[in-house]
């Protein structure tokens, strides 16, 4: 089975994440039902640029398991309760509700949307990670297990005189150790190359902003930042404007690690939306 159909087509490992709802707002713009934690229909279908009746058929062909997450359809006096809490005026005798798990498990079900794509993408990597960590304490316990023996077996050979049998166990001792040492440079290795990802992404910001400055605003690279600010500023109330920065710095530059990937996000939802081939132009540069 490809890595991408894994979610598709696996009940049992969708089971594993959907309850990682943090991982829609990574990939996408999500809106709610104003003062709820729910989203339409339509607003789902908005989510993972797909048309209503798409989502509509992945509820109907997985019904279960969508309910399971939350999902209904309104009764008529729950519907008036809802438009009263979210102030909307709405003539709909029937509204169908979906809650961040739902939602996920709709991605995790949309074969062909670019969205649910790089969503599944982001799950499959919490699994792999997950699985990962899991063997990586497998292995610590048994090699403290394995030091253990040893080392009990050494005091036993040097009790009985045998220094060849020590020598032996020495060696595997310091065989265990020099592994160790070497896992951890691994790591430290994998540290400082994570400590790059925050400069790819300002660099996937400035690109895409570039793209986006050519195909809406005709070139005028000012108008699409102050654009991306806009939104930046309503999205995550963040007035990028307003912080200080050093003369040579840029205004993505005095964002923290974590505002810049949520930056980057808003970004490529918003290249997407207009109809820009995100991965093929971050390809290209």
């Amino acid at each position: 089975m490809k890595r991408e159909n894994q979610l598709l087509e696996n009940k049992k490992m969708r089971e594993e994440v959907v309850g990682r709802i943090e991982v829609l707002e990574q990939v996408g713009e999500l809106l709610l039902l104003p003062n709820t934690e729910f989203a339409t229909t339509e607003m789902v279908a908005k989510y993972y640029a797909e048309d209503i009746e798409t989502i509509k058929k992945i509820v109907e062909r997985h019904n279960d398991e969508i309910i399971s997450d939350g999902y209904k359809v309104l009764t008529a006096n729950e519907l008036r309760d809802i438009k009263s809490l979210c102030q909307i005026k709405s003539r709909a005798r029937s509204l169908a509700i979906f809650p961040k798990r739902a939602i996920l498990r709709v991605g995790m079900l949309l074969r062909d949307s670019k969205i649910a794509k790089e969503l599944r993408s982001r799950l499959l990597d919490i699994i792999h990670d997950s699985e990962q960590g899991q063997g990586n304490i497998e292995t610590i316990i048994n090699e403290i297990s394995e030091e253990k023996q040893l080392m009990l077996q050494r005091i036993e050979a040097e009790m009985n005189g045998n220094f060849d049998e020590v020598c032996v166990i020495n060696a595997k001792l310091f065989a265990l150790k020099n592994k160790r040492i070497s896992e951890l440079e691994d790591e430290i290795k994998i540290i400082t190359e994570n400590s790059l990802t925050i400069k790819e992404a300002r660099k996937v910001i400035n690109r895409l902003v570039r793209i986006i400055a050519m195909k809406e605003f005709s070139g005028a690279f000012g108008k699409a930042y102050s654009e991306l600010y806009s939104k930046v500023n309503y999205q995550l109330g963040i007035n990028i404007k307003a912080r200080n920065k050093k003369s040579n710095q840029s205004y993505i530059e005095v964002l923290t690690e974590e505002e810049t990937f949520s930056v980057e996000k808003i970004v490529r939802t918003w290249a997407n939306n207009i109809g820009i081939d995100v991965e093929k132009e971050l390809k290209i540069s």
